[in-house]
């Protein structure tokens, strides 16, 4: 059962997402202190094929799952200032971005091969990511073998997690879940996508190998240290704030000058904000990938944008 992961709680609203998949929006907390997205929203999409169920008491965590941008990032170490939001709003001249100028890695390149056990050894995997040569990276499995006799899934996670940790919140990059009674995959699968990630997953810092209860939150059994061999996509990154434009009227935090966040307001459109910064919309998803930009549909005031490479 591949897709994204995310475990999450008091199911608020519905909508359609921009790739036609059915969204839900969610209210979570972490066991561990940390908020994702603004009013800590979480965003589950939810897949509709290939997870097929029998069971009518299912967990809270769906299928294929993703939650909006961080709204509460860690500060700069530096104090930041912030610009206020301007109620005349120019078009400044500004730069022509491009595409990233280092080519994505060929179809085939192995960018991560690291094993995954739970602490006590009574089960492990194999996980080989690799490139599919379109900004895009696939998870292979293998060598798995269990003994607990229990619900399990595996992920890929932002945050340096540790066995024994509880997961009730945030977004899973590359989710795979398996074992439940009634479901399709009961090992498992051979491959899934590591979908999100953008076309430089190496903040991602650690996998894990967690247990499934009907209800969250999941105990981590295991984790693996992620050490990726990703090339630089956006080695000519640099951005500079060209002042308020419509659509993309939010404020800015700097450190010594230089942009560091960017609160967005009301009516923003991605497009438009990546303009303002002189980037391209995929650089944004690289600089904010780990507040999850890559899994918002549209932008909602109060998110906060990171623009600094160094704290992606």
């Amino acid at each position: 059962m591949a897709g994204w992961g995310v475990i999450g709680q008091d199911v608020e609203q519905h909508r359609v997402g921009g790739n036609g998949e059915l969204m839900t929006v969610v209210s979570t907390t972490s066991t561990r202190g940390r908020l994702l997205g603004a009013a800590a929203l979480t965003i589950v999409a939810l897949t509709l094929g290939g997870c097929a169920t029998t069971s009518t008491a299912m967990p809270a965590v769906a299928t294929a799952t993703n939650p909006a941008p961080s709204a509460t990032p860690n500060s700069p170490t530096s104090s930041p200032t912030s610009s206020p939001t301007s109620t005349t709003p120019t078009s400044p001249t500004s730069t022509t971005p491009t595409s990233p100028s280092t080519p994505a890695p060929a179809a085939g390149t192995v960018v991560l091969d690291t094993d995954l056990a739970s602490a006590d050894g009574r089960a492990s995997i194999h996980l080989r990511v690799v490139a599919t040569g379109q900004d895009d990276y696939v998870v292979q499995t293998s060598a798995y073998r269990s003994t607990l006799g229990e619900p399990l899934a595996v992920f890929f996670r932002q945050f340096d997690e540790q066995v024994g940790d509880t997961i009730s919140e945030g977004v899973s990059f590359g989710y795979d879940a398996w074992g439940a009674p009634g479901e399709t995959a009961q090992v498992p699968d051979a491959r899934f996508r590591l979908q999100e990630a953008g076309d430089d997953p190496s903040f991602l810092r650690t996998a894990v190998l967690v247990n499934r209860p009907e209800t969250s939150p999941w105990q981590v059994l295991g984790v693996s240290e992620l050490h990726w061999s990703t090339p630089d996509r956006h080695p000519d990154l640099h951005v500079v704030d060209t002042g308020p434009r419509s659509g993309a009227t939010g404020t800015v935090e700097s450190a010594g000058g230089v942009p560091r966040w960017y609160h967005v307001a009301a009516d923003d459109r991605l497009a438009d904000v990546a303009t303002r910064f002189g980037v391209t919309v995929s650089d944004l998803h690289y600089l904010s990938a780990r507040q999850a930009l890559g899994l918002a549909y549209e932008l909602q005031a109060g998110e906060t944008l990171n623009l600094d490479r160094t704290k992606r």
